[in-house]
């Protein structure tokens, strides 16, 4: 369980790192059942290194959709989002998918104008990562406004390493890099601001999204928008309460 510290530290600056949350054995499996996954996607070829991103990624394994519940992850969503949250898809990357070996600053939910409706992204790492190779850098605060709309500008030069819009290259800019290693999981707002330099072609991570209860429907149209609802009928197990709950409130005609 989250204390009040750890609550107030996601609402204020929009992440919170919480280590050794998945024992090395735990990961182990994790990490195979994840490649074996990734196997699939490139058709059993050998694995040359190539960038992957398989999307929905738990929820066709019965091994890692067990992730969705699992009181580690499923009560600290619970605490951050309160009752009714819904689930937001889920995705698998391995490698780096530009030769820049990097992913500028940028938000997952750019140019909305509503931020406070809240989207939770859990990063469970598969490899250790450093700030100079593949850590998660994060911009605390910076997904409340108006910090949020002055960031604007970065998300529109994610191709363009030399424009520089405060003055200095992506790197230098003032952040947070999240170093961890396997078994430690990230939680972030989707409206903050992140980045990553120096990705290693091992890096790999799944990525579990989360959103707090839709009230209106300007929400289910965002979570619509991306690609909440891209999950197969048969992760909808009645006979699972969790993913039950998380999912009755999401539009059956949009499941594949």
């Amino acid at each position: 369980m989250l204390s009040d510290q750890q609550i107030a530290h996601f609402e204020t600056f929009g992440f919170l790192l919480l280590p050794r949350l998945f024992s090395s054995e735990e990961i182990d499996e994790i990490r195979s059942a994840a490649d074996a996954l990734w196997r699939d996607e490139r058709g059993g070829g050998p694995d040359l290194g190539a960038y992957q991103h398989v999307a929905p990624f738990i929820e066709s394994s019965r091994n890692l959709s067990g992730l969705v519940e699992d009181d580690r992850i499923y009560l600290t969503i619970e605490q951050l989002l309160g009752a009714g949250f819904v689930w937001g898809g889920s995705e698998g990357n391995k490698g780096s998918f530009n030769e820049t070996q990097s992913h500028a600053w940028h938000c997952d939910r750019p140019g909305e104008e509503e931020p406070d409706y809240v989207r939770i992204k859990v990063m469970l790492y598969l490899t250790p990562t450093t700030k100079d190779a593949g850590a998660l850098r994060v911009m605390p605060g910076s997904h409340r406004k108006p910090f949020y709309d002055q960031l604007e500008r970065l998300n529109h030069i994610q191709s363009q390493p030399e424009v520089m819009p405060f003055g200095v290259p992506g790197p230098e800019l003032p952040g947070c890099a999240l170093e961890v290693e396997p078994g430690d999981a990230v939680f972030f707002n989707q409206y903050l601001y992140h980045a990553v330099f120096g990705k290693q072609v091992d890096r790999r991570f799944i990525a579990l999204k989360y959103a707090e209860k839709p009230a209106v429907g300007r929400h289910y149209e965002a979570l619509r928008k991306h690609g909440a609802f891209a999950f197969h009928r048969s992760f909808v197990d009645r006979t699972r309460p969790r993913i039950r709950q998380m999912t009755e409130l999401l539009p059956a005609e949009d499941w594949s």
